[in-house]
């Protein structure tokens, strides 16, 4: 284990041949013919050797997606002078990974959180300590507090990737910090916490008005391909645990939003401790305006073997992944179409989906 002095010199040099590598990077990339984004979520961090890490760097992504639950916080402890304390604990145990630190030397990294990271188990806007897992979450992940994702209420933000017309925006959701409280079926057990059911509360938000607005602002920009990350599944609705069907018109309205924005939009989402594609079409909504794919990419190298025989009426393949795995996305400009790639930890490809970016209308 290193001091904390060694990690904060470690990490001082590290941020800044980070920095010099991105410059490289992106300068070259800017005229590249594909872009690679690796996503993924639900890191045990006290597994710093487990054998996916290879498996990423050896993908050799330009970006990197994390998509929550980064780190998982032991949520008894976050209370009182306690909650400091772990909240640095499980970040330091993930800075001291050296194969996270060597990803961070090679790849543009872009994070959200999720529960167990945020620090409430199915944690919404109530939560006691949310502005206290702000400020580490933004000093891990090297966010300056001078940015406008700092200076805001809630943890949001977009970024681009490539310039022009050929810019790639991926979008960074917060669906824990505004979120009203779900409404949950007492007489159903599937879920251990209560079965989370649609709720009929008109009010009731998952983003809040200010990142409705500031996500409609973005999905206006001009781009090649918009990319929005999501904690939790968009398009699933059969499963009882946390998606964004608990709340129906907060859903409804990001598929409209998602639809009609100035490019094809796609959505990456983690949380499950499984991976799937799902697709809806316009028979499935009269608001699609052309098709819309998510990607759940669940876990990285927490617990896995989850899902086995769940309904999911969007899924494009039989089954679900259930073994530790990654998400990797390949963007074509050149040829207008992109890839994405399920990855296990022997580097083998899992599952794959490819198609187009401007969707034919005999596909709908």
């Amino acid at each position: 284990m290193f001091h904390n002095n060694q990690i904060s010199h470690f990490r001082s040099i590290g941020k800044t041949l980070l920095y010099l590598g991105c410059v490289f990077a992106f300068a070259a990339s800017s005229h590249a013919q594909t872009t690679s984004i690796a996503f993924l979520s639900c890191i045990d961090d006290q597994k710093p050797r487990h054998p996916i890490w290879k498996a990423l760097l050896g993908a050799n992504p330009d970006v990197t997606v994390f998509m929550g639950d980064n780190v998982y916080l032991d949520l008894s402890l976050i209370t009182g002078a306690s909650a400091t304390k772990e909240f640095e604990a499980n970040y330091t145990s993930l800075e001291e990974t050296p194969q996270f630190n060597a990803l961070r030397m090679s790849s543009r990294i872009l994070a959200i959180w999720d529960d167990n990271d945020y620090g409430q188990r199915d944690g919404d806007g109530s939560f006691e300590y949310k502005e206290l897992s702000k400020q580490k979450f933004l000093e891990f992940w090297d966010v300056e507090p001078s940015s406008a994702r700092a200076q805001r209420v809630g943890n949001y933000d977009s970024a681009w990737i490539g310039e022009g017309e050929r810019r790639i925006q991926i979008i960074l959701s917060d669906t824990r910090y505004f979120r009203s409280a779900w409404t949950r079926d007492p007489n159903a057990n599937e879920c251990a916490s209560g079965n989370i059911v649609p709720s009929d509360d008109e009010d009731a938000t998952m983003l809040g008005e200010a990142q409705w607005s500031w996500l409609e602002k973005r999905l206006d920009e001009p781009a090649a391909l918009h990319i929005f990350v999501s904690g939790i599944q968009v398009i699933p609705v059969d499963h009882c645990f946390e998606r964004w069907a608990g709340f129906p018109k907060e859903r409804e309205r990001l598929i409209e939003t998602l639809s009609t924005a100035s490019a094809r939009s796609i959505i990456l989402s983690g949380d499950r401790h499984l991976a799937e594609t799902s697709r809806m079409v316009r028979s499935d909504d009269s608001s699609l305006e052309i098709e819309l794919i998510e990607f759940t990419s669940s876990s990285f190298t927490s617990r896995v073997g989850f899902g086995a025989g769940e309904l999911n009426r969007y899924r494009v393949t039989d089954d679900n992944i259930r073994v530790n795995n990654f998400g990797l996305l390949t963007v074509d400009l050149d040829k207008s179409k992109f890839k994405v790639e399920y990855i296990g930890q022997s580097r083998t490809v899992l599952q794959e989906f490819e198609t187009t970016l401007p969707i034919a209308e005999n596909e709908l």
